[in-house]
């Protein structure tokens, strides 16, 4: 009986002394690298937004839990605390592993080699050990019962504070982001390119496995390459009809089986087959436009100005017999002077059916149906509602420019399926200047949900940063200043 009784105390002092090891060299290596736990939390698709609280309460907390377990009179609520706090962990992780919208990357900490279900063996491992601690303590006068009422209630208030804290964040995320981002991992591919042999090609469009560039010094020529990248065809549309006009700023759209060239200067829009390459006039407008997207069945979504003060608006061109243009004034809002500050880009997503213009200066987009009929704002998370323009007068006072440049909060963008693809140099929380260095982040909004769901790194390839890019199904391409380049996206984080 004695030598059982000195086999359990005997256990329990290395249970505890296991314990005291864990948490303070866990707590150790995250203060001595506190920045680098933090930026870890701020990647957590569940602790993102309480992310500068978790990491200081969590180290101290293992700290606190070490010296009770140091102390024998304390032990006994030790083990439960450690009880609570490894529930707590696997809790975590369980949610990552089958819950969350993705799995962050694992690196760091205390067990860096280990990949998520290792942890999450490690720590069922731990709950255990310390469950066991917890019921075979006797320095304690609690009965079995109530041990076994003490470890279910603390199991339980664990579990549900962290239930509590993935259902906070997800719609602190989703919905209410304070620009905080969420990284998966590897989303997309590694990127492989080419060389081009002029830095004036532009993206035109995509078929049959072909990425169409376009030349804006050359607006008749297109560069045509298969997506394994070693394939490359020179193409020359040939326009048969009204081919003397003073062109300004021609650009290629390729909507198979048809591609459009059109120049909003003029304004004239040629269509064509991409069967041949030949091209007739398809509309000769009366109003100017500055971009256009074709919708298919020759009409366009455009943008163009206000003939009363030039501020900028979306329409819609409809071809045939009568030629129409609709403005649709009230699709973009102006905050500053409707000119400068609703620059942007246009799109459209063939699949859903809409017409997207994403603002350069602002943390926002406009979405309309094709027909126009209804329009709504969507929001990104980034903070900025209307960045700050000076502008100076030159010739005059006829001639109105930026003073200075402002910063742009959406770079670029692009969509496909369900989802809009935005380019930021704006870097969230807990990021660092050094990973902007490396690569472009695109954050990835669910235009059917309406939600920001992950980003994802678009590294720099030979050295140069990715500058424009459009999406097909689940290829990516991309242009550098010297290199065409593609990955692709992974099914598991693109559920079209």
């Amino acid at each position: 009986m004695e030598r059982t009784h000195y086999i359990r105390r005997l256990a329990l002092k290395w249970t505890a002394i296991a314990f005291i090891f864990l948490f303070c060299y866990a707590a150790a290596n995250k203060l001595l690298e506190f920045d680098t736990f933090r930026v870890q939390l701020g990647q957590s698709p569940l602790l993102a937004p309480y992310a500068h609280w978790v990491a200081i309460a969590v180290p101290f907390t293992e700290i606190a839990i070490s010296l009770l377990l140091a102390s024998p009179r304390l032990r006994h609520i030790g083990f439960l605390f450690s009880f609570g706090l490894m529930v707590m962990f696997t809790a975590y992780i369980i949610i990552i592993l089958n819950y969350s919208a993705f799995v962050p990357c694992s690196c760091g900490g205390i067990l860096s080699e280990m990949g998520w279900t290792e942890h999450l063996v490690f720590n069922s491992a731990f709950v255990l050990l310390a469950l066991a601690a917890v019921m075979a303590d006797d320095r304690v006068k609690i009965t079995v019962g109530r041990r076994v009422l003490y470890s279910l209630a603390i199991a339980l208030s664990g579990s549900a504070t962290v239930i509590i804290l993935f259902f906070l964040s997800e719609e602190e995320m989703h919905r209410n982001n304070g620009f905080l981002r969420r990284y998966p991992q590897h989303p997309v591919g590694d990127l492989k390119g080419i060389p081009l042999r002029y830095n004036s090609y532009y993206i035109a469009g995509f078929e049959k496995d072909q990425i169409l560039l376009g030349n804006s010094t050359a607006p008749l020529h297109l560069l045509s390459i298969d997506t394994s990248l070693k394939k490359t065809k020179e193409i020359r549309i040939e326009i048969e009809d009204s081919k003397d006009y003073p062109f300004a700023s021609v650009k290629v759209r390729v909507h198979p089986p048809d591609f459009y060239l059109g120049d909003g200067s003029i304004p004239i829009m040629y269509q064509g087959s991409t069967g041949n390459w030949k091209a007739k006039t398809l509309l000769r407008e009366k109003n100017y436009f500055s971009l256009f997207e074709p919708l298919g069945n020759g009409n366009f979504a455009v943008r163009t100005n206000l003939q009363s003060n030039g501020q900028n608006v979306l329409g819609g061109i409809t071809s045939g017999q009568k030629e129409t243009m609709k403005i649709y004034g009230t699709a973009l809002e102006a905050k500053v002077d409707g000119i400068f500050d609703t620059d942007g880009m246009l799109l459209y997503n063939e699949d859903l059916k809409k017409v997207i213009y994403v603002y350069y200066y602002r943390n926002s987009f406009a979405v309309a149906g094709d027909n126009f009929k209804s329009f709504y704002e969507g929001k990104t998370i980034d903070t900025i509602t209307q960045v700050p323009m000076d502008f100076a007068y030159l010739k005059g006072n006829t001639e109105k420019k930026f003073a200075r440049q402002p910063e742009k909060v959406n770079r670029y963008a692009a969509t496909s399926g369900n989802y809009l693809f935005l380019k930021s140099d704006r870097l969230g929380r807990y990021e660092t200047e050094e990973m902007s260095r490396q690569a472009s982040i695109i954050d990835v909004y669910d235009l059917s949900k309406g939600s920001y769901e992950f980003s994802f790194y678009l590294y720099h390839y030979a050295g140069e940063e990715v500058q424009s890019f459009m999406v097909y199904g689940d290829i990516l391409v991309g242009l550098t200043k010297k290199h065409l380049v593609a990955t692709r996206l992974k099914k598991a984080h693109f559920n079209n």
